[in-house]
């Protein structure tokens, strides 16, 4: 059976929803997923930015609330009496009612039903998750895989030593994955995993004579021992959480270690097998199966952490990606049929930038970054952007000045999908100027697409990285 859309080695950007509908049943070894938790926290918030209102930049956030959307996912599985989860979304509602937690739990279920189609017979599935929302999570997998298919909770303990002692709790130190396999019947694939124990262990050597376990001898009749540096992993795995010094870190909010990652690919797939991560993230599951001679396949909502991937965690690689725009048409092709999408897309193409967690009513703000250091004639260090996928609109152009002066920004960049004409650069000329480390910028900067693709970049001071807070130039992505 071909993989219908999906090829191994590449990484899709989009709704994980919208791409695995796409792709043919059973053509998947192992899914592991590592969503939103639902725990309440915007990621990646470094600044607020001054006098920027109540717009917030984000990597993503994990806040949910009843909201239209929510109302009317509700809605499909109610009216879907045939649904498979019908009864159990149904049930959760009458329990949780229109909260923020039942948003959560139909946008996953959405996303989880379909892993079951992708998995071959025997095929496993990993979902990691935390307290907030397991218990439910867990509801979920079985009435879609089934009770008798689930195998281990498995409980990632991570070392953790940050506590807040006034919030009068014991230390969150874990994580769980719920381990399922498609079919418990089928040969599914599983390899007994070790560790090492803190100690070496002796033991005596057993062997079996006439149908029973005894202890082993040598010719002289002395019992023969065996030292033993391993022991078998149980379902407690104790690994330690990136550390803010490792060498593995990307600046990636909620980034695991490749450790977690092995150890899962190693416990159920084999050389060769396809990979799934539907929420991929920085991509650490993308790089271990890589690592470990399995095809994989990624998908994120996100672009920056599409580019992350190619770029920094893969950048010996060409990693194709479907997808994110590749030309001016494919990037007219997103304007047209996602606007917020392309939004999100543009604003992430100038180094330095975040999207808006606001995508309606944003206040005439797409994007904000924060400038490296602090100009010499101007006290704000905040960049604002702003993206139109129509034809450049001279009030709209104006509009944004506007809000630069409403936001004392220092920088503003205008984006749109074909260059501004003579006369609106002309005007961002006369928006005036700044002093960083001793050279003069032009405030305000009137980008295209078209400029993008032939290569060219607004020139920019230095900015500060929004997911890490470290400085960077503009002739760096990250």
């Amino acid at each position: 059976m071909g993989n219908r859309g999906m090829t191994p080695g590449t990484l899709y950007y989009g709704d994980c929803l919208e791409w695995m509908d796409r792709w043919d049943d059973e053509c998947v070894d192992l899914i592991y997923l590592d969503p939103p938790f639902n725990s309440k926290t915007n990621y990646n918030i470094l600044y607020s930015a001054e006098s920027a209102g109540d717009a917030q930049m984000r990597a993503f956030a994990d806040t949910w609330q009843w909201d239209e959307a929510a109302g009317e996912r509700m809605a499909r599985f109610e009216g879907a009496v045939a649904h498979p989860l019908h009864d159990t979304i149904c049930g959760l509602f009458r329990i949780l009612g229109p909260s923020g937690m039942m948003a959560y739990l139909s946008y996953m279920a959405e996303r989880l039903l379909p892993t079951r189609r992708l998995l071959k017979p025997t095929g496993s599935i990993y979902l990691h998750c935390d307290p907030t929302a397991s218990h439910y999570l867990k509801v979920l997998m079985d009435a879609i895989y089934g009770p008798k298919n689930f195998r281990n909770e498995i409980i990632w303990y991570y070392y953790n030593k940050m506590h807040d002692y006034r919030k009068k709790l014991f230390p969150a130190a874990t994580d769980t994955l719920l381990f399922y396999v498609r079919d418990l019947q089928a040969d599914f694939y599983y390899s007994q995993l070790t560790e090492p124990r803190d100690k070496p262990v002796r033991q005596l050597v057993r062997r079996k004579r006439n149908g029973r376990m005894v202890n082993a001898r040598d010719e002289d009749g002395n019992l023969l021992y065996q030292t033993k540096t391993d022991r078998t992993l149980d379902n407690v795995w104790r690994i330690p959480c990136l550390q803010p010094a490792s060498k593995e870190r990307l600046g990636y909010p909620t980034q695991k270690p490749l450790a977690l990652l092995e150890r899962v690919i190693r416990a159920s797939s084999r050389e060769g097998d396809v990979v799934l991560d539907p929420f991929c993230g920085c991509g650490t599951a993308v790089e271990a199966a890589h690592r470990m001679g399995r095809q994989w396949v990624g998908i994120d909502i996100s672009p920056f952490a599409v580019d992350l991937i190619r770029n920094r965690r893969l950048k010996d690689m060409k990693v194709p990606a479907e997808g994110i725009p590749n030309s001016l048409a494919s990037a007219r092709m997103l304007a047209r049929e996602r606007p917020f999408a392309f939004e999100t897309w543009a604003v992430t193409r100038i180094p330095g930038f975040a999207p808006n967690q606001k995508q309606r009513n944003d206040g005439g703000i797409d994007g904000r970054g924060k400038l490296a250091d602090k100009p010499e004639d101007m006290n704000s260090r905040l960049a604002l952007a702003q993206v139109k996928g129509g034809t450049f609109s001279a009030s709209s152009f104006r509009d944004f000045q506007h809000v630069l002066h409403r936001d004392k920004a220092a920088i503003g960049c205008f984006l749109t999908l074909e260059p501004a004409p003579a006369s609106a650069r002309a005007d961002a000329k006369r928006f005036g100027t700044l002093t960083v480390s001793g050279y003069r910028y032009d405030r305000l900067h009137a980008y295209s697409m078209r400029d993008y693709f032939a290569g060219s970049t607004p020139q920019l001071p230095a900015m500060l990285d929004p997911y890490t807070g470290k400085p960077m130039h503009q002739m760096e992505l990250f």
